[in-house]
């Protein structure tokens, strides 16, 4: 009788068990979802081809069809100074007359090497992070940066993907160090230097974003060419001193992932995808409560190794609020964006991506755009 009396306990309990599984898998609440799934193109910052927005069907279907939160501009877009600030006037009235939001317009202005804003268009030369970190006067750092975020206000830019923030500490380190990106080998200096960047850029009326979370100053490879390993040399310690002490400063802006894998943090997935290190690391941490934004989707780190749609429901799953993609063009002539965003709502309906995570994200990126009015 007793062991009866046991095995209907037992069945009772497994019973119970399977009930409440049942109910975390319940299809959500489709009045919740709706306004989700609509707005989710807000999630996206993307790239497009061309430089004129007249006729421009890429740039269109992004403004009006994707809907996207913003747009992130390259060499390919630019050709002078007026062009780019009718691209990006033009960009933003368009986009507020299909979606009544104003748009994010975003670039890579590290200085140097890495300089949308070049001499090619136009623009005067700028000095590289590993120059100004070489001549280690923070007055020169802040003046070059109030100098180029003028030059970004005027091509009607306000999110600067930048500064790099990794400390350069491997000499073979290719994309970084041998790019000439990072300020130094040393994190004090790294620091100091970001410190000024940033505050420069304030001056002239432009937010930034600490680049590449946790650290890709070690690596021996790129991520833009493939799967990057930095397991036996990641630093934390030193490579994280930025992070924490500027955001204790309260100067960081967003902050960018890296695509680096680190069995440390995460035994499966880069940083980008990781849970463990997006929510764990840094929002848990350190703390970190802005956005944070993807490094881009279509880099060979990711895209050869997860297909466009699961990347992005795991990046945002793992804490990430801005999805990049550089190239919204895909090989075959598809709409990465559009990609992007039926991935996003078939994960939304089934239950696979938290709303919870999406109004969030959302409510950082409103927060971010109307710092930019």
């Amino acid at each position: 009788m007793a062991s009866r009396r046991a095995l209907g306990a037992f069945l009772a309990l497994g019973l119970a068990a399977v009930l409440a599984a049942c109910r975390t898998l319940a299809p959500p609440d489709p009045a919740r979802i709706g306004p989700l799934a609509a707005d989710a193109g807000e999630l996206l910052l993307v790239g497009f081809r061309g430089t004129e927005p007249a006729g421009n069907e890429d740039l269109d279907h992004l403004l009006c069809e994707a809907k996207v939160g913003g747009i992130i501009l390259f060499a390919h877009n630019i050709v002078d100074h007026d062009q780019i600030a009718r691209l990006t006037r033009a960009a933003d009235e368009r986009a507020l007359a299909c979606t009544g939001r104003r748009l994010l317009v975003a670039i890579d202005a590290e200085g140097g090497s890495v300089m949308r804003l070049g001499p090619k268009v136009g623009y005067t030369p700028t000095l590289s992070a590993e120059e100004l970190g070489q001549r280690n006067d923070l007055v020169l750092t802040e003046l070059e940066a109030r100098r180029i975020g003028t030059m970004l206000r005027g091509a009607g830019i306000r999110w600067n993907l930048a500064p790099v923030v990794d400390v350069g500490f491997n000499p073979a380190n290719p994309v970084i160090v041998g790019r000439s990106r990072s300020y130094g080998d040393n994190a004090a200096i790294v620091i100091d230097h970001a410190r000024a960047f940033i505050r420069g850029m304030h001056e002239a009326g432009v937010v930034t974003t600490l680049k590449h979370f946790p650290g890709h100053g070690s690596s021996y490879t790129d991520s833009h060419k493939g799967f990057v390993d930095v397991t036996d040399t990641a630093h934390l310690d030193v490579e994280l001193k930025p992070y924490r002490v500027l955001m204790a400063e309260q100067m960081v802006d967003t902050v960018m992932t890296a695509h680096v894998f680190n069995r440390s943090l995460d035994r499966r997935r880069p940083a980008t995808l990781s849970r463990p290190t997006i929510d764990g690391l840094l929002r848990g941490e350190l703390g970190w409560r802005g956005v944070v934004v993807s490094d881009d989707m279509r880099m060979g780190a990711i895209e050869q190794h997860y297909g466009l749609d699961d990347a992005t429901i795991l990046t945002l799953a793992a804490g990430v609020d801005v999805v990049l993609i550089a190239a919204d063009h895909l090989p075959d002539g598809r709409s990465a964006s559009t990609e992007a965003l039926a991935a996003i709502r078939t994960a939304l309906a089934r239950g696979r991506l938290d709303p919870a995570r999406i109004e969030s994200a959302l409510a950082r990126i409103r927060q971010l755009k109307s710092r930019m009015r």
